[in-house]
């Protein structure tokens, strides 16, 4: 009888999705690579009780990116590697130059961190490999504002449109911000913003929309905002919207 062994890959995007499935994590939910540092580390660790086999890369945003095919100008050192039970791995990333980034805005970059499934002598064996993906965020140097600041520079417009009441943020800062909470009261509507992972981010000097939904409970007057930090937790912020 023949042996099928089907191999294939499950994605988690930190900060969104479990990662009790996979033995290895990241430290963190998202890397900064500061323009003036020669290199950078992150650590990968096995939480498992067996040896995990790991490969490491970083793609431009495309998630069918593969170490093979990846044209991020970055090096990561080493690739692949062989992390003992209940240890951890650093892995050192250099900026190669050899694609000239933005000096007045951030790059966006992941990180992806893929479990290796373990050879199996057993027919008919499904095996998953799982593969995490998290924001690397290429900083330059003497950017206008600092990031702390950078929420000071969004733009909340508010309007009707095709009958349903949206919110137009604009983000005159030279850094990514990504929204976990956002909720609106002014004198007109009010509505909260359903967010997911594909849609909770905003580019520097960039638009996006989002439809407002009702809330479930009652809303304060303003602007009443959270978004991911450097550090993966949360901050919040209150604005005033433009009539």
């Amino acid at each position: 009888m023949k042996k099928f062994t089907t191999y294939f890959t499950f994605i988690a995007i930190a900060g969104w999705l479990p990662q009790a499935s996979a033995d290895t994590s990241i430290n963190g939910t998202r890397i900064i690579y500061p323009a003036d540092k020669r290199e950078i580390t992150f650590t990968v660790n096995n939480n498992g009780k067996k040896a995990s086999l790991v490969q490491s890369w970083i793609d431009e945003g495309n998630p069918k990116d593969t170490p093979d095919n990846t044209t991020a100008p970055f090096i990561l050192t080493p690739p692949i590697s062989v992390i003992s039970p209940e240890k951890s791995q650093n892995i050192r990333v250099r900026y190669t130059g050899e694609k000239k980034l933005p000096t007045e805005k951030e790059s966006l970059f992941w990180v992806n961190v893929l479990e290796i499934p373990q050879n199996i002598d057993a027919p008919n064996q499904l095996r998953i490999g799982l593969r995490t993906r998290i924001k690397f965020f290429f900083r330059p140097e003497n950017l206008p504002i600092k990031p702390d600041s950078a929420t000071e520079k969004l733009s909340w417009l508010i309007e009707k449109k095709n009958g349903k009441w949206i919110t137009i943020i604009r983000n005159n800062s030279p850094y990514y911000i990504t929204f976990s909470s956002i909720n609106i009261k002014n004198k007109n509507t009010s509505g909260t913003v359903e967010l997911a992972p594909q849609n909770s981010m905003i580019a520097p000097n960039s638009n996006t929309e989002y439809e407002l939904k009702p809330s479930k409970s009652e809303l304060k007057q303003g602007v009443n905002f959270s978004i991911i930090n450097d550090y993966g937790g949360q901050s919040s912020f209150t604005a005033n919207t433009e009539e």
